[in-house]
């Protein structure tokens, strides 16, 4: 009986086998997934997050809430949030049953006391922090979302769409749905489309 020969292909695969079994290990299905793709990070967020934050009828483990953490920075006072939202509403509806996905607003609007669940059931009050966590994403306006998985990969970052295309400018209809198109990619398994946008609405002050 000769003697097991691998060839050079087959050699070739294992080695890639070996590798790919290695940065799995080391990083985790999903952290593997992310480093294929190439998506972006943010930095971690804080391990006292919770005590940072004030959140009403829930405690909220940033760090492992869900496989897609879809985060808003949302305002009662600007205008544009209180438009998109009963799209949010109808978005969150929709994802409502599906645990990898969780929907949570940072709100900048100083009555977020008193109406906690304007957005969304899961919202912190962001208060003096506001800038702190604005800056650790990247947001500078309202509304502006983020998709971000528990390694803190950016799937993605910027408009819910673009019915406003610049400060004051609104189209009659948006064409283009952002978010939406996002959502539905990462649910069906697909790396989303657009992964950023400039969002436009009420500054971050």
């Amino acid at each position: 009986m000769g003697k097991f020969q691998l060839t050079r292909m087959q050699w070739l695969n294992l080695s890639l086998l070996l590798i790919l079994i290695v940065i799995t290990c080391i990083s985790g299905y999903r952290g593997l997934i992310s480093w294929l793709l190439n998506v972006k990070d943010i930095p971690d967020l804080p391990k006292d997050a919770a005590s940072i934050h004030r959140l009403h009828n829930a405690a909220l483990d940033l760090e492992r809430p869900a496989m897609f953490n879809v985060v808003f920075f949302l305002s009662k006072d600007c205008p544009m949030c209180n438009n998109y939202k009963p799209l949010l509403d109808s978005l969150r509806a929709e994802y409502a049953k599906d645990s990898r996905f969780l929907f949570v607003g940072f709100r900048t609007d100083a009555d977020t006391a008193a109406d906690s669940s304007y957005f969304f059931p899961l919202e912190y009050s962001a208060g003096k922090d506001v800038r702190y966590i604005a800056e650790m994403y990247g947001a500078t306006v309202t509304p502006e979302v983020f998709i971000v998985d528990s390694s803190n990969h950016v799937w993605y970052s910027g408009a819910i769409d673009n019915w406003s295309f610049d400060t004051g400018k609104k189209r009659q209809f948006a064409t283009e749905h952002y978010l939406k198109d996002a959502l539905k990619a990462l649910r069906n398994g697909q790396k989303p489309t657009v992964a950023e946008t400039k969002a436009v609405g009420c500054f971050i002050e």
